[in-house]
């Protein structure tokens, strides 16, 4: 019976399941499968930190308590419009320009000169959703990007005043740049 009730435990917990992973994780670290880039683990192993799902080009990772975090690449042609934006006009153009196609025309975006060569930061929110913060930047004929929402906990205890609240978009676009900054990128 006691045998029953522990495999009935790991079952629901879900640590009797392991997910195939496309990347790989060497101690703290998780390198894409294209070997394009590399993160720390921006979770914590001891509030349930972990990877939910990847791809050759993404990963994101959770928490338990409502973190998420992903961070891919895009590439991009070195015929295509993007590079032409990036020649011409520099990279706060272009990274603003395929944020606009990426996210819709309604981002307000910050640039970040002294942030990998050139970051631009913004928030984005979805329809059932608090916002996010997105910090992107370009390297080789890459677009690394960088999502992270708001703890559900810290919409929860904050004040809802719209100073507290551009208190919150601001940190959250902060974070996102230093989760940026973090990737290391091939």
């Amino acid at each position: 019976m006691i045998e029953f009730w522990l495999g009935a435990a790991l079952v629901l917990s879900g640590c009797a399941t392991h997910q195939r992973l496309s990347g790989t994780i060497s101690g703290p670290t998780y390198t894409s499968s294209q070997g394009g880039f590399s993160v720390p683990f921006p979770v914590s192993p001891e509030v349930g930190g972990r990877v939910v799902s990847d791809d050759p080009e993404s990963v994101t990772f959770h928490d338990n308590w409502g973190s998420r975090i992903t961070f891919s690449s895009v590439p991009f042609k070195s015929q295509s419009s993007m590079m032409s934006i990036l020649q011409s006009q520099g990279r706060e153009r272009a990274l603003t320009e395929f944020a606009q196609r990426q996210y819709g025309g309604d981002i307000v975006t910050h640039y970040h000169p002294d942030a990998r060569d050139g970051v631009i930061s913004f928030i984005f929110v979805r329809p059932i959703s608090p916002g996010s913060g997105v910090a992107m930047f370009v390297h080789g004929g890459r677009v690394y990007l960088v999502e992270t929402d708001m703890l559900p906990g810290v919409q929860l205890l904050a004040q809802n005043d719209e100073r507290s609240q551009l208190d919150r978009q601001v940190w959250l676009e902060g974070r996102a740049v230093v989760l940026a900054q973090s990737m290391n990128v091939k």
